[in-house]
């Protein structure tokens, strides 16, 4: 139980950080990035 609550955060955690940085690249900087 605990080992697939870890690897469902480490996913969340991977996937949020792929797609911001994705989202990033093409668009304009932002000021927070």
């Amino acid at each position: 139980m605990k080992l697939a609550l870890l690897i469902g955060v480490i996913l969340t955690f991977m996937t949020s950080m792929f797609t911001s940085g994705y989202e990033s690249k093409p668009a304009v900087p932002k000021k927070d990035q």
